[in-house]
């Protein structure tokens, strides 16, 4: 049971904040045109501490390089580091600079269990354990809350079927 409400959590790793509770997940560059140059960070304000939806592209994208990134890179390195070696914007948004839910695989919840586990139990246990922590505290969110429906949790990067 207690698997299967972290995993809920972790569907909000991609889930909301407070000021996104349907969980959905964060809007940074959707394509390869809003992906911003090098030259954006230095026009920029400096990235902010918490995520919010009502930043710019260009503030999404200084947030997620400011604060994601370092963060999740080892976490990610530390489970697989030759698959995760070039941890960066393209390992959850893909080389087409999309929404991680367009990108990342979807997860399916079936009576409460996440059907994923069953063939990735390691995967399952990873994201679980290290990375949906790891994200809320670098999006500077609270922890997705199963009863409000509030925080950050798998449905953040993820989209979260439910049956």
């Amino acid at each position: 049971m207690r698997f299967a409400l972290t995993f809920v959590l972790l569907a909000a790793c991609g889930g909301g904040n407070a000021e996104n509770p349907q969980n959905t997940a964060p809007t940074a560059s959707a394509s390869a045109s809003t992906a911003p140059s090098a030259s954006a960070s230095t026009t920029t304000a400096p990235a902010a501490d918490v995520w919010s939806d009502s930043m710019s592209k260009d503030q999404q994208a200084a947030f997620m390089k400011k604060n994601v990134v370092p963060a999740m890179g080892p976490v990610f390195q530390a489970f697989d580091g030759k698959k995760y070696a070039e941890f960066g914007c393209k390992t959850c948004h893909g080389p087409a600079f999309k929404v991680p839910k367009d990108f990342l695989p979807h997860l399916h919840f079936e009576n409460g269990k996440l059907k994923e586990a069953a063939a990735k139990p390691e995967m399952a246990k990873f994201m679980m354990e290290k990375v949906t922590p790891a994200m809320v505290t670098a999006m500077g969110a609270k922890p997705f809350d199963p009863q409000t429906h509030q925080g950050f949790g798998c449905g953040g990067c993820h989209t979260v079927e439910m049956k």
